[in-house]
């Protein structure tokens, strides 16, 4: 499923909300993102729609079960194309997070995954050096 960038950015903050609270309400997602009530509310129609968010939002936003494992994927992807851009490409980590929402929303999964797979290794490899370990261990 291909999903925009704000859509992902939505997904993503009530999936951690979701792992830190036991009930989101709207209010809790506009503070986090810094956007206002009115674009939570129109933001969950449209997940609604798409099957990634319970139509009982109003009350409770809670995740559909497509919608968590999208969210649980989706948060994976983040934090390793993420670790790219600040710990590989050493970019600010205001910078990093938006080129990481703009790279997840707008490249091919299959790019996202590799870019995934070589950070893994990128990071592993830094974190053997720095260890002492020796890369063929």
């Amino acid at each position: 499923m291909h999903i925009c960038t704000g859509q992902y950015r939505y997904l993503l903050c009530i999936y951690r909300l979701q792992k830190e609270k036991k009930h989101i309400r709207c209010v809790d997602i506009a503070t986090d993102l810094g956007v206002t009530r009115p674009s939570v509310s129109k933001m969950m129609k449209c997940m609604v729609r798409m099957e990634l968010v319970e139509p009982e939002y109003c009350e409770a936003v809670r995740l559909t079960p497509q919608g968590f494992a999208l969210a649980e994927q989706l948060n994976e992807n983040y934090d390793l194309t993420y670790a790219f851009f600040r710990r590989i490409l050493r970019l600010p980590p205001a910078d990093a997070k938006e080129h990481t929402f703009l790279f997840l929303s707008d490249f091919p999964d299959a790019t996202v995954r590799k870019l995934g797979s070589l950070t893994s290794r990128s990071l592993e490899l830094a974190r053997r050096k720095n260890s002492g370990v020796p890369s063929g261990s």
